[in-house]
């Protein structure tokens, strides 16, 4: 088709449908820019959206980040109380064990004197029982001279050493046995 049947096309369609073609263009165009000025809006509804979710999300990640830094700092300030005290428990206990030990050592040390005291004496009345034996024994066959010992006389010698070594006398054992004998 050539140019001017073209144009003759356009010039019919025009007489028919003009009118509700610029009816169509008119209301075309209004809807465009219904349309235009609600995706503006919803645009800058989102856009409005968004940036309060992002300050709100910055605020929340700034209370959050306060709250992680002041439990840091509460648990290290816990951390070093408790490592305070368990020094403090430690020296206590430290000083609380040497106390002891010196206690301890001060006892066995007095303990050892007493028993070299003990040792002391017991060694120096050994020496005097040794004497007296010694003696009684001396004064015993010295009595008898080269005369025969009885077996009665031997008796009374060694009884009168063993009461000797348990200190008891025993003249006054003697004359305590008589006074029963007489009763």
């Amino acid at each position: 088709m050539s140019e001017k049947n073209m144009n003759n096309v356009d010039q019919i369609r025009d007489l028919i449908f003009g009118p509700q073609m610029k009816e169509f263009e008119e209301k075309f165009e209004t809807l465009h820019k219904t349309l235009k000025s609600v995706e503006e809006k919803i645009t800058h509804s989102f856009k409005e959206s968004h940036a309060k979710l992002q300050k709100e999300t910055t605020r929340s990640l700034e209370a959050l980040e306060q709250k992680v830094d002041n439990l840091a700092n509460a648990t290290q300030k816990e951390r070093t109380k408790l490592k305070d005290l368990i020094d403090t428990t430690d020296d206590a206990l430290s000083v609380q064990l040497q106390n002891q030990k010196d206690e301890f050592l001060t006892k066995l040390r007095i303990m050892k004197e007493n028993m070299d005291d003990e040792n002391q004496k017991i060694h120096e009345n050994l020496v005097q029982m040794k004497t007296q034996i010694e003696s009684t024994l001396h004064e015993g066959l010295s009595g008898l001279g080269n005369e025969k010992l009885s077996r009665d006389a031997l008796a009374g010698m060694l009884l009168d050493v063993a009461m000797k070594i348990q200190g008891t006398d025993v003249n006054a054992l003697l004359t305590q046995e008589q006074k029963t004998e007489k009763k």
